[in-house]
């Protein structure tokens, strides 16, 4: 499998480790992962692509929609894991136009507004870190679709 992850980082990080880590078990099962993000800290062998995925400006997110969309096509892309809700907001665009499975971590609270709670950006499957996040995402954002817990990996060597 061709697993993408997206993340909306200027600065390292849980997410980007949590990523980086994921990364690391995922190819060791074989599938092929890329890292599409700001900046990346962390040491890692899978594939990296800088983007602004951070800077919301509308012609921004044009320009990183059209960018993610050919990326999926060129690297036959099946699954999107996003690690922020700004790539979460640019993948629900980009699946009007590209036939990709997708899901998102969820690494912390997220802003409760009008916005954030009418409309869920993070896909019909969510994984968060820590129970408090779980109980953030179906109380106080009431997205009420199927949320996973899966820790973050902590790696002995």
């Amino acid at each position: 499998m061709n697993i993408l992850h997206l993340l909306s980082q200027t600065h390292l990080t849980g997410a980007e480790v949590y990523a980086a880590d994921l990364c690391k078990y995922q190819t060791q099962y074989g599938h092929q992962c890329f890292i599409i993000s700001d900046t990346l800290s962390v040491k890692t062998a899978v594939q990296y692509y800088p983007m602004p995925i951070h800077n919301r400006s509308y012609l921004n997110r044009f320009r990183n929609i059209r960018a993610i969309i050919k990326f999926c096509k060129i690297h036959q892309i099946n699954l999107i894991h996003t690690h922020s809700r700004a790539g979460s907001w640019l993948v629900n665009i980009v699946r009007l136009f590209v036939d990709v499975a997708y899901i998102s971590t969820i690494h912390g609270r997220q802003g409760v507004h009008f916005s954030s709670k009418s409309k869920n950006v993070y896909g019909r499957r969510i994984i968060t870190v820590c129970e408090h996040l779980q109980i953030h995402i179906r109380n106080e954002l009431h997205i009420n679709e199927k949320v996973y817990l899966i820790r973050n990996i902590i790696d002995e060597h």
